[in-house]
């Protein structure tokens, strides 16, 4: 039976098979989203089953020249991030996005930082106050999309001279990414419409992701990324609602 080479690895879902067994859906660096069954985790409860929570750093051994692997040894790697409050509903939220969005066996290193920033982030929060969610979700949410592919270059407007201007509006295109607009003087932006200094804002706190502590974008550029993703994600999830964002409205009444 083939076996690979040990991988850091995060649980992202899992589900029961048969009548002792799970299969995990697993984030690792070097082979992105990668499914295996632990077999008997279900029985072992007292070992094995404890170890197989989310936000808790393993390291893996996976076995099988299948798809679907066989996890093998595993071990702690660290210690779990430990999540309260609306910051475990934003640690699964995280968890389905990844899970309905990375195409298996592909290694994404840029997701897998952001993902271990992100429960880092999110373990120094209170969990109390859905804004201290905001900064960290809306970072993780823009490296994923950046990863995938699925992001236009946040200070670049193909139509503007390359550089997107603070002093411009520029509206999101499927076809340009980013091209700019007139908006009449007191005239609400639309929902594609963005201010471009909030794009400049968004973009350097992405290029300076990991580089250590900075000043949080004002909160108006935090809505105005809010919006972008959400608009950016709508297409690669289509119409199947995520049950992570279901669950937040139903525990805390919110929108």
């Amino acid at each position: 039976m083939q076996q690979l080479p040990p991988q850091p690895a995060y649980i992202l879902h899992s589900r029961p098979f048969r009548d002792s067994s799970l299969i995990l859906e697993l984030l690792t660096p070097d082979f992105g989203r990668i499914s295996c069954i632990a077999k008997g985790a279900r029985r072992d409860k007292q070992r094995r089953q404890r170890a197989l929570q989310p936000f808790s750093p393993l390291l893996v051994t996976l076995l099988g020249r299948h798809d679907l692997k066989t996890l093998g040894p595993l071990e702690s790697a660290g210690q779990p991030a430990w999540l309260t409050g609306r910051a475990v509903y934003g640690g699964l939220y995280a968890n389905e996005l990844l899970v309905r969005l990375l195409p298996e066996g592909e290694g994404f290193l840029a997701i897998f930082a952001g993902y271990q920033q992100l429960l880092g982030a999110l373990a120094g929060t209170s969990g109390e106050h859905s804004a201290e969610l905001e900064l960290p979700l809306r970072l993780f949410e823009l490296n994923l999309l950046r990863s995938l592919g699925s992001c236009p270059d946040l200070a670049y407007s193909p139509r503007d001279h390359g550089a997107v201007r603070a002093d411009a509006v520029y509206r999101l295109t499927a076809e340009d990414g980013f091209v700019p607009v007139v908006v009449p003087a007191g005239q609400a932006l639309r929902s594609a419409d963005f201010a471009g200094a909030h794009l400049l804002a968004l973009a350097q706190l992405l290029n300076s992701a990991g580089e250590g502590e900075r000043p949080p974008p004002p909160a108006d550029a935090l809505a105005a990324a809010k919006r972008l993703t959400r608009q950016l994600l709508q297409p690669l999830l289509g119409n199947r609602p995520l049950k992570s964002r279901e669950l937040f409205r139903q525990v805390y009444s919110e929108g």
